[in-house]
């Protein structure tokens, strides 16, 4: 009963002294209350919001978004130059996606508008440390006698729901050595010394439906430095001089022009309503797998695409031949495995000779193998692109081929990779249920290497998943289809043939 309900019961006129307390009594109890209410998310992310907080971080060329929902939740995300969506099961989610520009502010909401974190991809993210680990103390720095000390680094707040990304500076290319990678062994290409005579060859690209022909007056001569192992190695240039590149395209070539030039094109997805899938595969520096995989889709008959670099041609030649002999297509992985563009901006040191350099050269590897050139497609290292460097691989007749979102499989991580790795037999489940959800046209990225545990390669039940995803009446094909499908043009690589060879060079036929 209600201290009020009480004084309404004491009969006559109740005197000023006992309604006092009363109210003193009222107003306490009243305060208990509210103290004792559970409290309320002052927060965007609404009554059922993720057990842990939302945070990003950069992988190469992707941004991956983490969280928890406490439901089947549909995801968008959403900015200026990105809207992407994803289903994601009751659980922790974690979600690849090309990075953003630098600036780029981008809005992570459910399907029916309720916002749940935004993400501003402008300074460096730092993630949250493990539960009850100390802060890591700076290490001391050993200064020069007449170094001033450096300016103390400022931190960068953390927060529940933003985190911020600071582009790392890009050191020089040139003398950079190889550096161990997860799933290549890139070195960054130093520009060569300056060409001598007997170091280079000069071409005219041929006009589509020609053969390759000497060149001619009136042309604009095309450049190639061959590679070491074909012709003695030039006099080395003075120390002093400074190295420079000698063009392969050279600067203001006019390239045959060709119905997709221009475009830019990346291919992240096929069409859809005919249930087919790409398991495309990347050949950085390890073949650890090739075989096994070679072996899985043989037996089904399948034929798929496979992205070389050319230091894998070179290592691996007998499985590069025993590739094209099953009949897989080979698009140009680059020749060194290079970053063209940290943070999805160009490396101003990449210019267009550089890039289209490190492509033919990758191209080149295979006509010396098997006479004949690359198939017009190829795949950007970590999947560091821009239009601009697209554009320029299309005219030498390349389109870029990525991969769909979230079909990175991150087979080559290891345990060492504590947030990136997952079990071989997880990889697979994932992507079965990720081709029950939808998979019609997705192009799946895969490594023929891998640093893992014989037991743990998802290699080992491809086959398996393969079977599985026919008997549902899935098809397993190409590049070339999805493109012939999309109306899309591309290139006869044999036109290529003119800034690969050497002149009198015998290319034996197809």
């Amino acid at each position: 009963m209600s201290r009020l309900r009480a004084a309404a019961l004491i009969p006559g006129p109740v005197p000023g002294l006992i309604l006092v307390p009363a109210l003193a009594l009222i107003l306490v109890s009243c305060g208990r209350q509210a103290t004792q209410a559970p409290p309320t998310l002052a927060s965007s992310v609404g009554t059922d919001a993720p057990a842990a907080p939302w945070t990003w971080y950069p992988l190469g060329g992707l941004a991956v978004v983490e969280g928890e929902v406490a439901e089947p939740t549909q995801l968008v995300l959403e900015g200026r130059s990105i809207r992407e969506t994803r289903y994601a099961e009751i659980g922790p989610v974690r979600w690849e996606f090309f990075r953003p520009p630098p600036g780029e502010t981008a809005v992570l909401r459910t399907a029916e508008g309720r916002e749940l974190a935004r993400f501003e991809f402008s300074l460096t993210p730092t993630r949250p440390p493990a539960p009850g680990a100390r802060p890591a103390q700076p290490r001391p720095t050993r200064l020069a006698k007449q170094t001033p000390p450096a300016a103390p680094a400022r931190e960068v707040p953390s927060t529940r729901s933003v985190a911020r990304l600071e582009p790392a500076p890009v050191p020089p290319l040139t003398g950079r050595k190889t550096g161990a990678l997860p799933h290549a062994q890139p070195s960054d290409l130093p520009p060569p010394e300056a060409a001598s005579s007997g170091s280079a060859r000069t071409w005219t690209l041929a006009h589509p439906g020609t053969t390759p022909t000497p060149p001619l007056a009136g042309r604009r001569p095309v450049t190639l430095p061959l590679s070491p192992d074909l012709e003695p190695a030039p006099r080395a240039a003075s120390r002093s001089a400074a190295p420079r590149l000698t063009p392969l395209v050279a600067p203001g070539t006019n390239l045959t022009p060709w119905p997709g030039m221009g475009e830019a094109l990346n291919l992240t997805r096929g069409p859809s309503g005919q249930r087919r899938l790409l398991l495309s595969f990347d050949g950085g520096s390890s073949s650890e797998v090739a075989a096994e995989i070679l072996d899985a889709l043989k037996a089904r008959g399948v034929r798929t695409t496979v992205f070389l670099t050319g230091a894998f041609i070179q290592r691996y030649p007998a499985l590069v031949k025993r590739m094209a002999a099953e009949g897989h297509e080979l698009g140009n992985h680059t020749m060194h495995h290079p970053h063209f563009a940290p943070g999805m901006k160009r490396d101003p040191q990449w210019t267009r000779e550089r890039v289209q350099k490190e492509l033919l050269e990758a191209d080149a590897a295979l006509v010396r193998l098997l006479g004949r050139p690359m198939d017009p497609f190829w795949r950007a290292p970590y999947g560091e692109h821009t239009a601009e460097i697209r554009r320029w691989a299309e005219e030498l007749g390349y389109r870029h081929v990525g991969w769909s979102e979230g079909a990175d499989t991150l087979d080559w991580a290891t345990p060492k990779e504590r947030r990136l790795y997952r079990s071989g037999d997880a990889i697979l489940q994932r992507l079965q249920q990720r081709l029950n959800r939808d998979g019609d046209g997705l192009i799946v990225l895969m490594h023929l290497g891998s640093g893992r545990a014989e037991a743990d390669r998802p290699s080992a039940g491809l086959g398996a998943f393969m079977d599985r995803a026919r008997n549902e009446g899935w098809t397993f094909v190409p590049v070339s289809a999805y493109l012939q499908d999309l109306g899309k043009p591309t290139w006869n690589p044999q036109q290529r043939l003119s800034l690969l060879q050497a002149p009198g060079a015998a290319v034996p036929a197809r």
